[in-house]
């Protein structure tokens, strides 16, 4: 709700514990990523993504989009030179270099993408309204979360009451063909709600443009997004033997295992915000 640098220290704790969880499941599979450049390159994401929210700076919303291939060049730069001179008997190996450089795309910069679209702005708005209630993103970011969740939630009660046929077996046993086109469909209306709510009723500005058309194409590709991301950590999980991430939070697992749908949903989210929504880019 709060948005800025208060979303991006929120996003950045959360996801600095999902790093952990990652670390610990290459290290069940033999490998020794660097810890340090994961941690790092989470939070200098996340700084990046909140700089142009700062007061004061007056800087656009693209000045984070515009450094970052400077970034992600840093990391993988720091990830060869570290593990190179790292002092160790066997030195370092490929897969060492590979899961470090995955480590911090896949928990520090995919995610990071939720606090860029947070700051987007129409074109013909010149900055972010001071109530944050008001400021565009906060629309997409409730967009985006709704139909994450829709897709979660009737994934498993519509998979659960009505499901038989298995989507993927080999990497997650429970999952049901009925129950991915459930989320599908309840994710391409909760797109249609939110959009038409926030233009209409929630924010001034108008912040999906009346492009309507776009919703339910919005709702399909993220839901999609968001079960390919669940299918993709159970991958990981699969491969290290884990069940869950960890145990941190009672009854549902780990960070990852609760936000893994979002990690790949929120940059895919972000780039159809700005392609199609608002066509800036």
């Amino acid at each position: 709700m709060a948005g800025g640098v208060f979303l991006a220290i929120a996003l950045c704790a959360v996801s600095l514990l999902a790093g952990e969880e990652y670390i610990s499941m290459t290290r069940a599979k033999g490998m020794n990523p660097s810890p340090r450049i994961i941690r790092s390159m989470i939070v200098a994401f996340f700084v990046l993504a909140a700089i142009p929210a700062i007061p004061g700076l007056n800087l656009s919303w693209d000045f984070t989009i515009e450094h970052l291939p400077a970034l992600l060049t840093i990391g993988v730069c720091t990830s060869f030179f570290r593990l190179l001179f790292r002092h160790e008997n066997p030195p370092a190996t490929i897969a060492d270099i590979a899961t470090t450089v995955l480590g911090f795309i896949y928990v520090g910069w995919m995610p990071s993408h939720l606090v860029m679209l947070r700051t987007l702005i129409p074109p013909n708005m010149t900055e972010l309204p001071l109530n944050p209630l008001q400021q565009p993103g906060l629309a997409y970011v409730w967009a985006t979360l709704f139909i994450v969740w829709a897709t979660d939630v009737f994934a498993y009660v519509i998979g659960k009451r009505f499901g038989k046929t298995l989507l993927y077996p080999q990497v997650s046993p429970k999952k049901t063909v009925e129950g991915a086109i459930g989320g599908l469909v309840a994710s391409i209306f909760f797109s249609c709600l939110v959009c038409y709510v926030a233009d209409n009723y929630l924010f001034p500005n108008h912040p999906f443009q009346f492009r309507y058309w776009q919703a339910p194409f919005m709702g399909f590709v993220l839901s999609v997004a968001a079960q390919l991301g669940d299918l993709c950590e159970s991958l990981l999980k699969r491969d290290a033997g884990f069940k869950d991430s960890s145990s941190l939070i009672p009854g549902h697992g780990g960070m990852l295992d609760r936000g893994d749908s979002l990690i790949v949903a929120a940059p895919i989210a972000y780039y159809w915000v700005c392609l199609v929504v608002l066509g800036i880019l």
